[in-house]
């Protein structure tokens, strides 16, 4: 039996089934790899307010395949001072990579960005744009230490420490760590021990284990229950641990209670109407809640055995479901969620009966006026399908396929609904669909699956884009307070395309690979308000403009952050 025991809950959200939209218009920073990488970032770092030379600095970039890996770095002179030249258009965080050390202040938080907490700052570049004075204020970071023990007051070993930052509005921060934190520092050692350094003051909850019913929760040698700093298992209970600038919060202790066991969930996949087992159908298993209202993914992509079998090890009590998910230029079949139980024991004998999905297939045909070197892109486009399940609405319908190279396309494996057809594709410049053909109709509003019926001759229209809007935001009458957010994006008229984009530390953004027309850009603002995790949104703002090829519109907003009768 195909064992899942030692993979991990996170590895494959990403992947579930369950939700299978795919994010085909985020285009806010997409470099042209033909650009020339003229554009540079400078500034100067200090550490306590004094000039820290040797210190190295890096950049990561948006549209980095990996966003982990630096596309430039330097050392700062003996002054302080640092500039990363060599750069594209894109989207970068400027990073210091001193594990120990931390920004002294904190910036606004975005949608989308992948921005972390730590020595860092967001910056937005244009093609050739020199950019100075992107300062990184340094100070000494905060330590978390303790020791974690069993309920025999033994050494938990090798256990992973959970941290999360809270702002002073009891709000949890939606940042991250800094992108070079040393993943063992959150692992107990031989001891117990944990020592957690390089972070930003703050408020944090600390905590280690498991939550019962959260699906995966162990390789196979049980679990403990998520106990929080002191010794609570409710969050709300848990006790906040502060973190000022260069200290050190010790004795920060967690006693666990005893081991869970885990338990296994075993079946095979059936072809419903034959019954016969149906090899290499990609099995995914749920979080089910008991009204079955919204399931949670936590495991996607385990093919099913020779004989249909499938089987999961590591799970602890509570509700889940599992059934045949959509997969990549593949797979036929799909069925309804098989709920089971875990209680005390191993479940086996789950029968997940496959239905012969249906099918939407066609061609996209790329516009006319299209340069030749953008049509040569279409080989790297992918074309999906995603919307709502008729017979279970809260259990999302979805598939894609790779376009061929003569433009045809088929998705397979979908459930009867209505479905949305988008694009994605690996090129930097991402096309738009300008309209989708059906028998001679223009369809506006997808397209309704029934029973039995595939859909074929489909023609998918689209066009590449060499539009920009670049646009500011300027504060007046304060100071954007740490936990703000804002959103900005822009929609033509008249059509479905739009994309999204984020500020930088300046309150710059820009959105690339438009395709000409009449734009509306809507900028709106989100504040913290004063009971922990609300907000209260201002007034949106809208600017309409133009774009054209191979041309920039810009754009500014001007948000006023002065009270006004009990706030801005």
């Amino acid at each position: 039996m195909p064992s899942l025991t030692r993979v991990r809950r996170f590895s494959f959200l990403l992947t579930a089934g369950v939700v299978f939209c795919f994010t085909v218009n985020a285009r806010a920073q997409s470099p042209d790899p033909k650009a020339k990488a003229t554009a540079s970032i400078s500034g100067r770092v200090t550490i306590d307010g004094k000039a820290a030379p040797g210190v190295p600095i890096a950049a990561f970039s948006a549209e980095s395949p990996n966003r982990r890996v630096a596309v430039a770095r330097t050392v700062t002179d003996n002054d302080g001072n640092y500039r990363l030249s060599g750069l594209t258009a894109s989207q970068y965080q400027v990073v210091s990579l001193t594990p120990n050390l931390v920004t002294a202040e904190r910036g606004s938080e975005q949608p989308y960005s992948f921005v972390y907490v730590g020595s860092s700052k967001n910056i937005v570049l244009a093609a050739s744009e020199e950019v100075g004075d992107i300062d990184l204020k340094l100070v000494r970071g905060g330590v978390i230490t303790g020791r974690v023990t069993d309920a025999d007051n033994k050494p938990a070993i090798e256990q992973h420490v959970s941290i999360q930052l809270f702002d002073e509005n009891g709000n949890p921060s939606r940042t991250g760590l800094a992108p070079i934190s040393n993943g063992q520092m959150f692992q107990t050692d031989d001891r117990g021990i944990y020592r957690i350094y390089g972070l930003p003051a703050g408020h944090y909850k600390v905590s280690v284990g498991n939550e019962p019913g959260g699906g995966l929760a162990s390789n196979g040698r049980g679990y403990y229950q998520r106990t929080f700093y002191p010794d609570a298992t409710d969050t709300v209970k848990a006790k906040m641990v502060e973190v000022s600038e260069g200290s050190e919060a010790a004795g920060i202790d967690i006693q666990l209670g005893h081991r869970a066991e885990t338990f296994s969930a075993a079946g095979r996949v059936v072809d419903a109407d034959t019954s016969q087992p149906i090899p290499g159908a990609r099995v995914a298993f749920l979080i089910a809640p008991q009204d079955s209202s919204r399931y949670s993914p936590f495991f996607s992509g385990q093919p099913a055995g020779a004989r249909g079998e499938f089987g999961i090890d590591g799970l602890s009590p509570g509700r889940y479901a599992v059934y045949v998910a959509p997969q990549y230029d593949g797979g036929n079949s799909y069925s309804d969620p098989v709920h089971f139980e875990i209680i005390d024991s191993d479940v086996s004998g789950l029968e997940v009966k496959a239905v012969r999905g249906l099918s939407i297939s066609g061609s996209v045909i790329v516009d006319s006026g299209v340069p030749n070197e953008l049509l040569a892109q279409l080989k790297q486009l992918r074309i999906s399908a995603y919307g709502s399940n008729s017979s279970s609405p809260q259990f999302n319908n979805g598939g894609s396929s790779l376009v061929g190279p003569d433009g045809s396309f088929q998705i397979n494996g979908l459930r009867p609904g209505r479905v949305t057809l988008g694009l994605g594709a690996a090129a930097a410049k991402r096309p738009s669909i300008v309209r989708i053909e059906h028998e001679g109709v223009v369809l506006t509003q997808g397209f309704e699956l029934q029973t039995g019926q595939s859909i074929s001759g489909v023609r998918v229209v689209i066009t590449y884009g060499a539009g920009t809007i670049r646009g500011t935001v300027r504060f007046e009458g304060g100071t954007p307070p740490p936990g703000m957010r804002t959103f900005v994006r822009c929609n033509r008229e008249g059509t479905r395309e739009g994309a999204g984009a984020q500020l930088d530390s300046r309150g710059h953004f820009v959105i690339n690979g438009l395709t000409p027309g009449s734009y509306d850009v809507y900028l709106q603002v989100m504040l913290p308000a004063g009971r922990p995790g609300s907000e209260r949104p201002l007034p949106p703002q809208k600017q309409s403009v133009s774009v054209a090829n191979d041309s920039e519109a810009q754009v500014e907003f001007v948000i006023d952050l002065a009270p006004k009768g009990g706030g801005p």
